[in-house]
């Protein structure tokens, strides 16, 4: 694992990029990292650009301020939440980018349009209940939603992916952006036929059995 100065860096490095795609804008969205002890979180209300290492303070499981003089994103507790229920996730980020935020109004699943959707997500993304920004309900809602899977949309708010590192938080970030824009691209062509879930489940077991190196 990276020493806790490098996942600071990797946290303002991958937020830049975000924020550079348009996944967030301003200063919206977090971004998280777990380490030893807990978990580094982007600073609440912050510049992106102007962020250094020091500027990232680091958490307890509980939301305790271990490390660090700057007040943690709004949305720590979500972050905690999703560590204390996922040990296999490592990273969290949460955008505010067009598309999924679109979807999030929507309230209800994104459904699964493409084969590559059912691979990366497993089909259907759910989006959580909705709840006022930074509450202990939002954070209850959202990891309530994410349950076992990787993506969940935020209703009325953005959307939240995990990973076993923020490079695949990130990446699937971006792919839940895309998998929003088909979903409207197709609606405004009259709609699109979704994958059930056995179709989906099928797609992604044979991709895991065939694609990539062994």
């Amino acid at each position: 694992m990276m020493d806790e100065t490098e996942l600071r860096k990797e946290i303002i490095k991958t937020a830049l990029d975000m924020h550079r795609s348009g996944l967030v804008q301003g200063t919206g969205g977090n971004f998280s990292v777990r380490c030893a002890g807990g978990f580094i979180i982007t600073p609440s209300g912050m510049d992106y650009a102007l962020l250094a290492p020091e500027d990232l303070p680091k958490l307890s499981p509980d939301c305790e301020l271990i490390e660090g003089t700057r007040t943690p994103s709004i949305e720590s507790a979500l972050h905690a939440a999703v560590y204390r229920m996922r040990p296999d996730v490592n990273a969290v980020a949460h955008t505010h980018s067009l598309y999924a935020t679109a979807a999030s109004a929507l309230r209800r699943p994104l459904p699964c349009l493409t084969d590559n959707q059912a691979v990366m997500f497993g089909g259907d993304i759910p989006t959580a209940r909705h709840a006022p920004i930074g509450t202990p309900a939002l954070a209850e809602n959202v990891s309530a939603a994410l349950a076992g899977g990787a993506a969940v949309l935020m209703a009325n708010h953005g959307a939240l992916c995990v990973g076993k590192d923020l490079r695949q938080a990130a990446d699937r970030c971006c792919m839940l952006e895309l998998f929003a824009k088909i979903f409207f691209t197709a609606a405004s062509a009259g709609g699109g036929t979704a994958l059930s879930s056995e179709e989906a489940a099928e797609e992604a077991a044979d991709i895991a059995a065939r694609y990539g190196q062994k």
